[in-house]
């Protein structure tokens, strides 16, 4: 199944991409927060200083050697995706300066209203053998293999335009979650309310889960589940670019990260629902623009520097002719 339309074939050293600008324009809405933020912080200057800088990055990598080394071209591939952890634990500093409270109560409310019961607070105390539990703990932790498993995949297969295709699309579902949280932070049931203790807390893979949650948890950071709307993306590159029995096995984990992180009470049923929705709108609407905005430029591009050849030429016959 294809998403949106079909991403062009790019040699890397040409002007700047597609996911090149979502990149530099993140940075300068996060330069803009950071000014915002220089007299709360003695470090904001110095994160305002780095966005500014990484949003000129792409410009300054157009103008590597025209003949560049192998890690100027991971470089120049790479960089987005190496950017998104860093990104996702500055929230924590930039939320908590910018926000006392939060969304959740709000949350909440759309929360009973779409599903009449929040099954965050009755799934998990109606169903807490370990067993079980450990299924669900499982799925939740197997998120990590399965976003970063398949990039790394098509990357050591050398698959340009596959990786190209990820990088893009995960980059625009997880820079644009970041931005609905620093404007709207929602903690989640797991900080909000009061977690369920039972017989599951015995589970190995509920040990991972907790770790996991305890050291890179980012308060505020919930609604929509960015866990949930990168899993969706995932699934939709796997039936874009593997084979149908890896895009089955995608879809299947994916569905599990979307009820486990109900389950396992670290989202509201309605921070996987609005990721959901969020993925698709990305894929379908946000990415297409993007996609043909850069194809526009890219033609203009082109046409320009097939047009100056010419000019030149005929000014010189121009020339010739003059007595």
């Amino acid at each position: 199944m294809a998403v949106g339309v079909k991403l062009p074939a790019e040699d890397p050293r040409q002007p700047v991409r597609p996911v090149d600008r979502l990149m530099a324009g993140y940075n300068i809405i996060l330069a803009a927060v950071w000014a915002v933020l220089l007299p709360r912080a003695t470090y904001a200057p110095w994160v305002f200083a780095a966005h500014f800088g990484a949003s000129m990055l792409p410009w300054l990598l157009v103008r590597a050697p025209s003949t560049p080394t192998r890690l100027t071209l991971i470089l120049r591939e790479a960089y987005p995706l190496l950017w998104l952890p860093a990104l996702w634990i500055e929230l924590e500093f930039a939320i908590g300066l910018l926000r006392t409270t939060t969304v959740d109560q709000a949350i909440l409310v759309l929360d009973l209203a779409v599903f009449g019961v929040h099954l965050d607070r009755v799934w998990l105390p109606a169903m807490p053998q370990v067993w079980f539990s450990e299924v669900m703990n499982f799925l939740y932790y197997a998120y990590y293999p399965l976003i970063f498993g398949p990039p790394i995949a098509v990357a050591v297969a050398r698959r340009g335009d596959a990786f190209r295709d990820m990088t893009l699309r995960l980059l625009a579902v997880y820079l644009g979650c970041y931005l609905v949280y620093l404007a709207f932070p929602t903690v989640g049931p797991h900080e909000f309310g009061v977690p369920f203790e039972g017989p599951h807390q015995d589970g190995f893979f509920y040990g991972l889960v907790a770790g996991a949650h305890a050291t890179g948890n980012v308060r505020g950071a919930a609604f929509p589940s960015s866990h949930v709307a990168g899993a969706v993306t995932i699934a939709l590159l796997g039936w874009r670019w593997f084979s149908p029995r890896i895009a089955i096995l995608l879809t299947v984990e994916t569905f599990g990260v979307i009820v486990s992180t109900v389950y396992t009470q670290h989202h509201y049923a309605i921070d996987s629902l609005a990721a959901i929705v969020w993925a698709f709108a990305i894929q379908l609407l946000l990415v297409p623009l993007l996609l043909r905005t850069g194809d526009r430029r890219a033609r203009f591009q082109r046409g320009s520097t097939s047009a100056a050849p010419a000019t030149v030429t005929a000014r010189r016959e121009t020339e010739k002719g003059t007595p």
